[in-house]
């Protein structure tokens, strides 16, 4: 006795075929991040200037070496993020997808998103400026950087924004302010808030960021201790530094011979 089985219907096919795909081919409410690109500080992204015409305007030296902004890539507020973007970001190593509430407030657009982003960076070289002024008053009284305001800082880039560059503003002016040299020939990069007090906070994207860096062939990168719970054990092609304050990451920069290291250093949390 032989059994016979029926055929699926082409009709049902075809819906399972489109349950399938359409999803694929719709707008979600995600959010897709992937890892953005190391900018070079030195020398046209952060110079300094007398603006004021002071007699007394500290000296700047040139760097040796060089400093990197890291950026992220996120979509836009009003860009139209298709399901199948999902599933390729998901498949993706280097790509992360966040529900789009948790990212943007529910009625922004690209153009109060890039307002306040900009903004945001304002106040945060504004901040570096004011933390390292602090820092110089401990490390280098003798040199006296009263003059130095915020319209002294000539910052060139386009594009990107939010507070994050604070950390390694207040290093690359600590570069071009202090007598020593600090980078020592290195390539280096940085991120975190900075406030006017020193204290380095947290950012998003951290693991893109150290992407973004290992792409720009630096031998170092600082990063919040507040991110440490964000990042991997197992980081291999850099040294990832911890820090807490400016004065803090200041003092591993500066002492660099005990700084050519690759792994994670400042997080309590990997410690074995």
């Amino acid at each position: 006795m032989s059994l016979r089985f029926s055929r699926t219907p082409r009709l049902v096919k075809l819906s399972l075929l489109l349950a399938l795909i359409v999803p694929l081919a719709i707008p979600v409410n995600f959010v897709l991040i992937h890892p953005g690109e190391g900018s070079p500080l030195f020398p046209k992204m952060l110079k300094v200037v007398n603006s004021q015409k002071s007699n007394s305007f500290p000296q700047v030296y040139k760097a040796h070496g060089q400093m990197y902004l890291l950026s992220i890539w996120v979509t836009n507020p009003d860009t139209r993020v298709f399901g199948a973007q999902v599933v390729q970001c998901w498949i993706s190593k280097e790509c992360v997808v966040i529900p789009r509430s948790v990212m943007y407030e529910k009625k922004t657009n690209n153009a109060a998103q890039f307002k306040s982003g900009k903004l945001e960076m304002v106040h945060s070289q504004s901040a570096a400026l004011t933390a390292t002024k602090n820092l110089f008053v401990k490390r280098y009284p003798e040199i006296n950087l009263k003059d130095v305001n915020d319209t002294s800082l000539k910052v060139s880039i386009e594009n990107t924004g939010g507070p994050s560059g604070g950390l390694i503003f207040a290093l690359g002016l600590s570069e071009i302010f202090s007598p020593e040299d600090l980078l020592q020939g290195r390539k280096i990069a940085g991120t975190g808030t900075i406030s006017s007090n020193g204290k380095v906070g947290a950012i998003g994207g951290v693991e893109e960021k150290i992407v973004a860096a290992k792409s720009a062939r630096v031998s170092l990168i600082f990063v919040p201790k507040a991110n440490c719970k964000e990042v991997a054990k197992d980081i291999k092609g850099v040294g990832v530094i911890a820090v807490s304050t400016l004065d803090e990451a200041f003092l591993r920069l500066k002492n660099g011979k005990n700084s050519n290291f690759q792994g994670v250093q400042g997080c309590t949390n990997l410690n074995p």
